[in-house]
């Protein structure tokens, strides 16, 4: 029975299942599909099977976009997102999104859905040119104002590189939809994606929260993506809701006319150098402040000793913590006060018991 029960879903489904009806898989695909289309059973073999998918599908697809969102794969995240609306709707992303509006009546909807009209183009007709193209003239107000309630989000972004491998971007959304509370109740979610050229990996991901009482204004998110060498002609930004079908907007990011940083200079090499000894100070008075506890300067001490203490270069050191940088900061100090004795420095410390040693 429940064989021929799953025979006569797998004719009803739209989607064709390559997998024979005795593998487990093809149970699973059948049921999910009839339960997105919405079918009925006619018998009572799949029932138990029917409410298991019900009630643990929803969360097993979320929680299978989630893994792979989170491990960066661009194009499993489309698809997992989009079946995980699906799922919660019961409806399939080629079907007009105004579905969504359980207030417009199935004659209605599937009258558009005949006309294979894009969506998109809707934004464009007055109620009277929507009423025209359905020949329901009495129902293009309605249509009109439901599809300038749907979440539509306008994007503009500008890129400054900070080195030659990161970029920080400053994305503006602006909502391009009409707030309805019962609708939209408090607030929308949706999700900031950027892919690299060829949408297979995730290089930033996001949450945004659209609050009502700022669906009227721009918002400015900001973030670093890394940038790989050679520099690809653009990266790609997406941004989708979390649970309306066919609520996204994708926004090329061209890198034609983006100027890197020259590199960096790569580390200095920590040379074999014969340590000098304290009295390299030439001062016996600054002598002294070190004798007690060593008397010779240690490798790195060594090699910045010149650059510090006989010029007045900038200088930059960087090395590990318990290296001796602080006594190559006062080297310098020693200068200053060799050069010009009445002359004041500033040391910036991270910590407070080190400025006061």
């Amino acid at each position: 029975e429940e064989k021929l029960e799953l025979l006569k879903l797998l004719e009803r489904v739209p989607i064709p299942i390559k997998e024979s009806i005795e593998e487990p898989s093809a149970k699973v695909n059948v049921l999910l599909q009839a339960y997105i289309s919405q079918l009925k059973l006619e018998g009572f073999a799949l029932m138990a099977d029917m409410v298991y998918i019900t009630q643990s599908a929803g969360r097993l697809i979320r929680a299978i976009f989630e893994i792979v969102l989170h491990r960066s794969w661009a194009q499993l995240t489309d698809k997992a997102l989009a079946l995980s609306k699906m799922v919660n709707k019961r409806m399939w992303q080629s079907m007009t999104p105004l579905r969504q509006f359980r207030k417009i009546g199935e004659e209605v909807v599937k009258k558009i859905e005949k006309k294979n009209f894009p969506f998109e183009r809707l934004y464009d007709l007055g109620y009277n040119e929507i009423g025209e193209l359905l020949r329901m003239p009495k129902m293009g107000k309605t249509i009109h104002k439901y599809v300038h309630q749907f979440p539509k989000l306008d994007l503009s972004v500008h890129i400054q590189p900070i080195t030659r491998s990161t970029l920080r971007v400053e994305l503006t959304i602006t909502p391009d939809f009409q707030w309805e509370e019962k609708i939209h109740q408090n607030s929308e979610a949706f999700w900031i994606l950027v892919e690299d050229v060829d949408s297979e990996v995730i290089l930033h991901h996001e949450y945004f929260l659209l609050k009502s009482k700022f669906a009227q204004d721009e918002h400015i998110v900001k973030f670093f993506v890394p940038v790989f060498e050679p520099l690809p002609p653009q990266y790609f930004i997406r941004v989708v809701s979390d649970k309306w079908i066919g609520s996204e907007t994708q926004l090329p990011v061209s890198f034609r006319h983006l100027i890197l940083p020259e590199k960096y200079p790569p580390p200095t090499e920590l040379l074999d150098l014969q340590p000098l000894p304290i009295t390299a100070l030439r001062n016996s008075l600054f002598e002294s402040l070190y004798s007690e506890r060593f008397p010779i300067f240690n490798p790195i001490q060594t090699q910045v000793f010149n650059a510090i203490y006989n010029s007045d270069d900038n200088v930059f050191v960087g090395a590990p913590t318990g290296s001796g940088k602080t006594t190559c900061a006062e080297f310098a100090i020693l200068r200053m006060f060799t050069q010009n004795p009445e002359g004041r420095c500033v040391y910036v410390a991270p910590l407070e018991a080190l400025a006061q040693q």
